[in-house]
């Protein structure tokens, strides 16, 4: 059994909660002002904003609830690595930029990478049984 007491499957649950909450927050910020998402991941000359940026914060959504809950968790990190790894590249690209604007998109850019790097320890973490989830899916 990967986690031996209840307090880290406590922890375990209260991490995935938090990040699911975190990368959901964004995509929904993201779609309840798609107007002003689109417009902006235009000005950064993101490919077909118009779709990818309603598209890619839906499949953050699912990816986190997939997390979240336990339900093909691999799937879901996978799919948060998929869509968040070039959004962070294109959208947050601070070593073009000087002085308040370099440091926003820093800022954004190194939270990106926090959240990736918490999808792939799920992702890591995805063939083990979890506790306290669906215990459903396949993993690494």
């Amino acid at each position: 059994m990967a986690f031996a007491s209840p307090l880290a499957e406590g922890a375990f649950l209260a991490g995935r909660a938090l990040f699911a909450l975190v990368v959901s927050y964004l995509a929904l910020g993201n779609l309840l002002d798609l107007e002003a998402s689109v417009g902006y991941a235009r000005s950064k000359g993101a490919p077909l904003a118009s779709a990818t940026v309603p598209l890619g914060s839906l499949g953050l959504i699912v990816g986190a609830l997939s997390v979240l809950v336990g339900a093909y968790p691999a799937v879901g990190a996978v799919t948060i690595l998929a869509i968040l790894a070039p959004i962070t590249v294109v959208m947050h690209d601070f070593w073009t930029m000087e002085g308040q604007d370099r440091q926003n998109e820093e800022i954004h850019f190194l939270k990106n990478v926090g959240l990736l790097g918490g999808a792939l320890v799920f992702l890591a973490l995805s063939s083990l049984s979890w506790p306290l989830a669906a215990g459903v899916g396949v993993g690494l």
